[in-house]
Formats: C-alpha cells, sequence, structure tokens
C-alpha cells in the first residue's frame, strides 16, 4: 500500500479530489461516453459540424476506454491533427468534455453505492477557486449544505448565468464553464 492508498483511505473521496483529477486517474470510474449525446452537447456548444463534433466524441469515447489509461494533452493532439483543428480550441473541448465524462462518472458511483438520496459538494481539484463560476457554485451549497443532483444541476445553471464566461446551458452535463477544473464529491456524514 503506497502513501496515496493509505491518505486516500483516511481521507475518503473528498480529500482525495486533487489526485483523482488527474490525467488518466480514474480509480474505478467507468468513464462511460454517450457518443450520440456527447457529440450533441459538442455540436451544440463549440458550433462543430455534425460530421465533427461526432469525430470528437467518438475519440473520447476510444481514448477514455483505453485500458492503460489516458492523457488528455494526447486526446487534444490527437483532435487537434485529425481535425485541423486549432490545438488552444482542441485542449479547451477536450478538458471541459473529459471534465464533464469524469464528473458524470463520479455521480453515477455514488450514486450506485448510496442511492437517490446521495448528497453532492463541488470542490477545486487543485485546491483554490479558480474562476468567478465555480466560486459561485461552491459558495451556494456552502450555505445551503450538500445537495442533490438535480439543486447542483441548479445552481450550476444560476451561478453560470450570471457570468459572461459560464454555460447554463451545460449544467446538465455538470460544466458551468468551459475548462472547468472543479469536481463533484460525495458528502459522507
Amino acid at each position: 500500500m503506497g502513501l496515496r492508498s493509505w491518505v486516500t483511505g483516511l481521507l475518503g473521496e473528498e480529500g482525495n479530489a486533487a489526485e483523482a483529477a488527474d490525467d488518466g486517474d480514474d480509480g474505478q470510474l467507468e468513464l462511460t461516453v454517450d457518443v450520440e449525446r456527447r457529440a450533441g452537447s459538442i455540436l451544440e456548444h463549440y458550433g462543430l459540424s455534425g460530421e465533427d463534433a461526432r469525430q470528437v466524441a467518438e475519440i473520447l469515447a476510444a481514448e477514455l476506454a483505453r485500458e492503460e489509461g489516458y492523457a488528455r494533452s494526447m486526446i487534444a493532439d490527437r483532435v487537434a491533427r485529425e481535425l485541423d483543428m486549432d490545438d488552444d480550441r482542441a485542449r479547451t473541448i477536450v478538458d471541459t468534455e473529459v471534465a464533464s465524462i469524469r464528473n458524470l462518472a463520479r455521480v453515477r458511483k455514488f450514486t450506485e453505492q448510496a442511492g437517490e438520496d446521495v448528497r453532492f459538494r463541488w470542490i477545486d481539484s487543485v485546491g483554490k477557486d479558480d474562476s468567478p463560476v465555480c466560486a459561485d457554485v461552491r459558495a451556494a451549497i456552502d450555505e445551503r449544505g450538500p445537495v442533490g443532483l438535480g439543486e447542483l444541476r441548479s445552481i450550476i445553471r444560476e451561478a453560470a448565468d450570471e457570468h459572461p464566461s459560464g454555460t447554463p446551458e451545460r449544467a446538465d452535463d455538470l460544466v458551468p464553464h468551459e475548462q472547468c477544473r472543479h469536481t463533484v464529491v460525495r458528502h459522507v456524514e
């Protein structure tokens, strides 16, 4: 048992949030990608053609399913190369979508473990609020206490709607803004 595993065991999921946000370190998360749904979200949000949006979703599905893990930078490089896209735009899309896929997988896992009454918190994976949108999400949850999934989505939508960089239309995907580095964690009493 390594130090990381020992600390994780002591602190649980919330103490492990920064580690969980690292590339490819998904533990037991099942990172499934509904290609049709994800392609639709990508099409609407980034304004890509239907074919390009589907190709990005297929690349995400293939790369996240790799047994040996994944690296977001490698996925972004592949997206940029195969779609002849600007590197920064590809990185934004990949970072945003992988964070969404990871957070949705975490919600599924926590719901399977604790049932529909599971409560969530929203924490920064790097230890500080790096966006005003997520700072507002965290503040709302800190004020109310742990929230259910529907309430989390409502809080994200409301906070995102208040900021020019916000993406309220992506609240169901747990995307308050592009390149979000926050993660959903299960609240355990």
